[in-house]
């Protein structure tokens, strides 16, 4: 009887280990998936910064761009203004209109 007892207890306590240990192993598991997932969620999050810093980056460019022209047409307007009045200018001293 006394055997008996013993091997129940051992079979208790085994059964009880082997359930602590498949219960750390689930938890393992999660804690793995968890992981990975926040990985995850790291790289995509890098992924998409880099993509708004790219794209920020060539819309500086674009907006660097259109200034440039912009100032390139003004001083564009800016010589053919005074090409033009230099025009007129010569036209009204040639008739005798500048005097």
């Amino acid at each position: 009887p006394t055997y008996v007892f013993k091997s129940q207890t051992n079979l208790v306590f085994q059964y009880t280990l082997l359930s602590a240990f498949n219960f750390l192993y689930n938890q393992i598991f999660i804690i793995k998936k968890m992981d990975n997932s926040n990985n995850m969620s790291y790289q995509a999050g890098q992924t998409k910064g880099q993509a708004e810093e790219k794209g920020n980056q060539m819309m500086e460019k674009a907006s660097n761009a259109a200034q440039s022209a912009k100032e390139s047409m003004q001083e564009i307007g800016q010589q053919a203004q005074a090409k033009a009045q230099g025009a007129v200018d010569a036209v009204k001293n040639a008739t005798g209109m500048n005097k």
